[in-house]
């Protein structure tokens, strides 16, 4: 395919829609379409089912259909106009399409509309787009539409989208493009806007800072949300991501946890726990493995306080390992829910604490949700393994990228720089290696309950 021939347009169309009692409704519909510029033949392009999914049917009115549908069109011209200058970035996508795209596109694309200069009719001095332009339209729909292609599995990147329930109990998506590896390069903030960074670590990479902050994130779950204070402490010891923590049941954990073995087993139960939802996209369990944990007495504490309060209720499914008071299964959406309750008291606690205003505007200024477990765990894993690809396959990673980007970007560089220099490529890493790196090195009285002194 000569991608100089084709061109990417929406179209409205007025269609007669069967409705389910058998009347007609005319409606307009929103079609993203390829233009052959040489025959003027448009034909209509399945990618237009993003629009549907993720507005038409969740009722959008039609404007609400037209920009997103307006800007996905303009990136993928974009990428037309990169494949015919041949830019190596984006030769993968001749012949992988929509499964070759990777944020490193997206980011591309960010960049080149801050940069790219227009003019307005009238007015002689050139323009170029704002910044609350950029990242509340350009940026945010492309966030959309990778949350789109992962959730339909038409994307070959491993990718990640954070998320986290605002004050206002919407859920918000996290911007990838922010992540130092992609150099974006986003508009001078000329209208009073904020960059909101992401949280990757508590503490500000200090050890007992970190400690700290982690056992008082963990006691604020206990006290909030107790229903999944073990949940969380999984994340952080453990890695483990939102879908993975609600698709444990009661046989992934060992019965001798944390007395002899440091492991649970994660595997996907969606069959078991979820066959009620029509939507299991929360509950997506990404790399079915088994997941070695940080050992420590705080975590027995809190795993042994979850096996009492479990035995207290009567759940609703025998094989649910996370339920709530009233014995209903929790789903990865009730967990976000519950994870933002958590979030706020901690972050209000705090703001009412003599002395920590550093980690309440921390908190309070960065954008976090549950992944935030996973960065902790990144950390405690950075000076405790041998090599990068070791934190790798702690993680449940298939590549070290996803590591690396929830490092400290300086020392990022330059530590893992040293362990590519003195790593054989023909070392071969193994889970027993990592289990024993871990238990060599993590100290088991971390988390003594001596914080609040």
């Amino acid at each position: 395919m000569q991608t100089e021939n084709y061109k990417w347009i929406v179209r409205e169309d007025n269609i007669e829609h069967l409705l389910s009692n058998n009347q007609l409704e005319h409606r307009t519909v929103v079609t993203i379409c390829v233009k052959d510029l040489k025959t003027n033949l448009i034909v209509p392009h399945p990618i237009t089912h993003f629009i549907k999914a993720k507005y038409e049917f969740k009722g959008k009115s039609l404007s609400s259909q037209l920009n997103p549908a307006r800007e996905l069109v303009k990136f993928l011209n974009f990428i037309n106009e990169q494949l015919t200058a041949e830019n190596p970035e984006f030769q993968c996508l001749q012949k992988k399409g929509f499964r070759g795209l990777t944020f490193l596109h997206g980011a591309r694309y960010i960049t080149y509309c801050t940069e790219k200069r227009f003019t307005v009719k009238n007015c002689e001095e050139e323009r170029r787009l704002s910044y609350k332009y950029v990242r509340g339209h350009i940026e945010r729909y492309l966030v959309h539409f990778y949350d789109y292609l992962e959730a339909m599995d038409i994307i070959d990147e491993e990718i990640e989208l954070d998320r986290y329930f605002d004050r206002r109990n919407e859920e918000i998506i996290i911007s990838p493009f922010t992540e130092p590896i992609y150099d974006t390069h986003y508009p001078s903030i000329d209208d009073g806007g904020l960059i909101r960074n992401k949280l990757k670590d508590f503490g500000d990479n200090d050890p007992n800072k970190r400690n700290k902050m982690v056992y008082e994130f963990l006691e604020e779950a206990r006290r909030v949300s107790s229903d999944i204070a073990f949940g969380i402490a999984l994340q952080i010891f453990a890695g483990l991501r939102r879908g993975e923590v609600v698709n444990l049941t009661a046989t992934s954990i060992p019965t001798n946890f944390l007395d002899g073995s440091n492991y649970i087993a994660v595997y996907d139960n969606q069959q078991r726990l979820f066959k009620h939802l029509k939507n299991t996209i929360k509950e997506q369990v990404k790399r079915p493995r088994i997941q070695p944990v940080l050992p420590s007495t705080y975590l027995k504490e809190i795993y042994d306080a979850h096996m009492k309060m479990n035995e207290k209720v009567k759940k609703e499914n025998t094989f649910a390992f996370f339920v709530d008071e009233n014995g209903h299964t929790i789903s990865g959406g009730m967990y976000e829910r519950k994870f933002a309750k958590v979030k706020y008291a901690y972050i209000d606690r705090l703001a009412k604490t003599p002395g920590r205003y550093s980690d309440f505007h921390t908190l309070e200024t960065t954008v976090w949700g549950t992944h935030i477990g996973r960065g902790i765990f990144t950390a405690y894993l950075f000076d405790r393994v041998q090599d990068d690809r070791q934190m790798a396959i702690a993680r449940g990673d298939i590549s070290t990228e996803s590591a690396k980007s929830y490092i400290d970007y300086r020392n990022a560089i330059s530590n893992f720089q040293m362990a590519m220099e003195i790593m054989s490529s023909e070392d071969l890493v193994e889970l027993n290696n990592i289990e024993k790196a871990i238990n060599e090195n993590w100290d088991w009285e971390v988390f003594r309950n001596d914080f609040n002194d």
